[in-house]
């Protein structure tokens, strides 16, 4: 008898669309932001801003494969339209573990941006490391966990030998828990991180906003995890792998939504300011997204976090105290644009950042 296609599984495929198209479009919009950024008026673009093109591409093509089981009609489909859909939906499968990975990366790699002490960057290169290293090693269990190799996917392969559905519903949640701690923590990280650079205050409520769009990520991460838990409980299995289906590209695209979401800080300070609220008086040019190279030089980390000290930032008592505007080599923006930075200590040729230290106004 030729597979049939409920009223209810025909409705959740067009939920699917209805739910995913939209958010690729939204998505689109910080991503194009940031990669504006990077590349005009100069030439900046990064290793973390590769891995997010590439999380890109990889989420779309993962949209793709699953478009292949989506009916958006009920009534019979033939064995064949069967075998297309769970082959495109097996090979979906890696295809997501790499598009996390590499979109995961890339917000890794934008915090390793900012100077952060040695704690903060072994943290995150251990939630990386951990990312990168269940992305491979689930790689060979989804290939080659079937004898012949193929019958994985290939439903017209009789003659199987395959784990049982238990095994792949305990993969499946290792998975799920790694994902959801690296969300989770990838989320949280940046709003520690950015709230003590000293930033004003409405600057740094407005940042932590952005990052913590990721916890939305982490949200469709637990749902999906749900669902796949009762995979043997449910009588229509298709229903059931369009609702994964589902959760899967939302994780993805949230998540790419909140990789590039601090790229619209730009256009919301430029809105607010519109309105009469500025956001900060100190350098706009200096972002979560673009960090001046100088402030990424282990050696000019180290000066300031001697200088700065923890309970307050302000410049050593017998340090220079005058302040003098550099127009930044990166972005070579205008006078008007330009970062502030102290002259340079005795003995060093290095600068610190204004963006660091508190405005000296009352001095």
């Amino acid at each position: 008898m030729a597979p049939f296609i409920t009223e209810r599984a025909a409705f959740l495929a067009r939920v699917h669309f209805g739910a995913t198209v939209p958010l690729l479009a939204l998505a689109l919009v910080p991503f194009c932001a940031r990669i504006y950024v990077r590349i005009w008026p100069v030439w900046r673009l990064g290793w973390d801003d590769v891995f997010i093109i590439a999380g890109l591409a990889c989420s779309i093509i993962d949209w793709g494969l699953l478009v292949r089981e989506m009916h958006v009609q009920s009534g019979y489909i033939t064995r064949e339209e069967v075998r297309e859909g769970v082959f495109a939906a097996y090979f979906a499968i890696p295809i997501w573990a790499l598009s996390m990975t590499l979109i995961k990366t890339s917000i890794v790699l934008t915090l390793l941006r900012l100077p952060l002490k040695k704690s903060w960057r072994i943290g995150l290169y251990v939630i990386g490391a951990v990312q990168v290293t269940y992305c491979f090693a689930d790689m060979p269990y989804l290939f080659f966990k079937c004898r012949p190799f193929h019958a994985a996917w290939d439903i017209m392969v009789r003659d199987r030998k395959c784990p049982k559905l238990e095994t792949d519903i305990l993969v499946s949640s290792i998975g799920s828990a790694i994902n959801i701690t690296t969300d989770l923590l990838l989320s949280v990280a940046p709003m520690f991180i950015l709230w003590n650079l000293r930033r004003p205050l409405r600057e740094r409520i407005v940042i932590c906003i952005l990052t913590g769009m990721g916890l939305f990520a982490s949200g469709a991460s637990i749902m999906k995890a749900v669902v796949i838990a009762d995979w043997r409980n449910v009588d229509d299995q298709w229903e059931m792998a369009m609702t994964i289906a589902t959760w899967t590209i939302l994780e993805q695209f949230i998540s790419l939504f909140a990789a590039c979401c601090p790229s619209l800080k730009g256009p919301i300070q430029a809105l607010l300011g519109k309105c009469g609220i500025n956001l900060t008086r100190q350098d706009t040019s200096v972002s979560f997204v673009h960090i001046p190279s100088r402030m990424r030089e282990n050696q000019l980390r180290r000066e300031a976090r001697e200088w700065l000290g923890d309970e307050d930032l302000q410049p050593p008592r017998q340090g220079p105290s005058e302040l003098i505007a550099v127009v930044d080599e990166e972005s070579q923006q205008s006078k008007n644009n330009s970062s502030l930075v102290l002259p340079p200590m005795p003995g060093s040729k290095t600068l610190i950042p204004q963006f660091l230290l508190r405005r000296q106004k009352d001095r």
